[in-house]
């Protein structure tokens, strides 16, 4: 009988157990994670601290012994390779034995080593990645009106949002010269901003950090030698891969993550690994990628869990396919910037439009910006961004592209739904996509 430790439960462990138990539902499965509940869904953390959504709604529990999977509450330490043995700590030490496992151990939230953190970090400066991080910011969030958010990717644009809304003045660090840096061209992370901007958020880009203020509670930063005051921060600046547990069991790892093969085999025999904590791979020219995502989770431990079946499926890359919420604002994305298609080795030409959404006889003002980046060598969609309503369904129709190698030729071929309730005859994805065309010819 196949017995197979799953060794943390997000998005990645979650989806190797589905896959587990359609494929071989006599498998005994033992979880192994150090919550006290099943699932934390911690993209929803930001929404809650908006209002969005109840707190109670981002933990779950699935009931797994009635699925007829062990759940061991503790924190695996170490993977007995050898003797095929995961040793855990929790309420006292445990002892899994597997004969397949799969390390689905996520990742940590960054906290860069900046002077006087350590002094304040829990009292007043927090990382939202857990439920106890978002209790502690709303807690002060309702004592202080002015907040400080470093970091200014999705979480921190989502975080500042979210003060915003809670009544908060807030400002708004990022060390790059743009928000959503590596995710957006330039000129179209300047539309995110200005809107921060009219939303009242203070966005301050090309801006380090250089030093926490406060002997033991947070009182603000100084950034580019200027002093900023304020009585709450939230630190955003990225994640890492989990790779704690596969250090300390002898497991190769590398910058980004834990080293995995296209079947997401570790260099442990019968160990495999998924999620956030695996180095993964562009599915666009097979080079590494930082790309940590629940959707990517997903996929990476469905193909883990059957492949610990038996199975030998082909994991081929990440596609990066994001999309965020800001306030109102809707921001998604796939594949490569200008800039990141440039350094892959590309020759991008990129095809921009901003259109209303809908007809102009069609009562609303919605717009949106599509901007589609290919490779003039070859006509090969290698990348798009979208800002605006709408954003994320014309992304997705890129992601399909990116996973299939679709040139913007095959592109153009696309017959979209049409209802002027809802779009354009002549959808503004298609529109960007023959002016970048065009621009191909040149």
């Amino acid at each position: 009988m196949n017995t197979i430790a799953i060794i943390g439960f997000g998005s990645a462990g979650f989806a190797a157990l589905m896959a587990i138990r359609r494929a071989d539902p006599r498998a005994e499965v033992t979880v192994i994670d150090p919550k006290p509940f099943d699932l934390l869904h911690p993209c929803g953390l930001p929404y809650a601290l908006e209002g969005k959504l109840p707190v109670e709604g981002l933990s779950q529990n699935l009931a797994l012994q009635s699925m007829g999977v062990r759940k061991v509450e503790a924190l695996a330490e170490k993977i007995d390779t050898a003797g095929k043995v995961v040793h855990a700590r929790g309420d006292g030490a445990f002892e899994i034995p597997y004969n397949r496992a799969i390390i689905a151990t996520g990742y940590v939230p960054f906290v860069p080593p900046l002077k006087n953190i350590d002094n304040v970090l829990g009292r007043g400066l927090y990382t939202l990645a857990s439920l106890e991080d978002l209790g502690s910011v709303m807690e002060k969030a309702r004592e202080v009106s002015d907040a400080i958010v470093i970091g200014g990717g999705a979480i921190g644009l989502e975080a500042a949002a979210a003060l915003r809304k809670n009544g908060c003045a807030v400002t708004l660090l990022e060390m790059r010269d743009q928000v959503l840096p590596g995710l957006l061209d330039k000129d179209m992370a300047q539309l995110v901003e200005k809107y921060l901007s009219d939303t009242g958020i203070v966005c301050r880009t090309g801006s380090t950090v250089e030093e926490i203020l406060g002997a033991d509670l947070f009182q603000g930063v100084v950034a580019g030698n200027e002093r900023h005051g304020a009585g709450l921060c939230v630190i955003a600046a990225g994640f890492r891969a989990g790779t704690a547990l596969a250090v300390q069991s002898g497991i190769d790892t590398g910058p980004l993550g834990i080293a995995v093969d296209q079947q997401l085999r570790t260099s442990a025999a019968g160990v495999y690994a998924a999620g956030d904590c695996i180095a993964s791979w562009s599915v666009i020219d097979g080079k590494a990628s930082a790309v940590k995502l629940a959707t990517s989770a997903y996929k990476q431990g469905t193909l883990a869990g059957l492949n610990a079946c038996g199975a030998d499926m082909t994991y081929k890359g990440t596609v990066g396919t994001f999309v965020t919420k800001v306030g109102g604002l809707e921001v998604s994305g796939a594949g490569y910037n200008t800039g990141e298609a440039a350094r892959s080795g590309f020759d991008p030409v990129s095809g921009k439009i901003k259109s209303r959404l809908r007809p102009e006889y069609f009562p609303g003002e919605e717009e949106i910006t599509i901007k589609i980046v290919a490779d003039k060598n070859t006509g090969k969609i290698v990348g798009a961004q979208a800002v605006g309503e709408g954003a994320s369904a014309r992304i997705n129709i890129i992601s399909m592209a990116l996973e299939f190698g679709i040139s913007l030729e095959d592109l153009g071929r696309l017959e979209m739904a049409y209802c002027p309730a809802v779009s354009e005859v002549y959808d503004p994805l298609l529109r960007a996509a023959d002016f970048a065309a065009r621009r191909l010819k040149r």
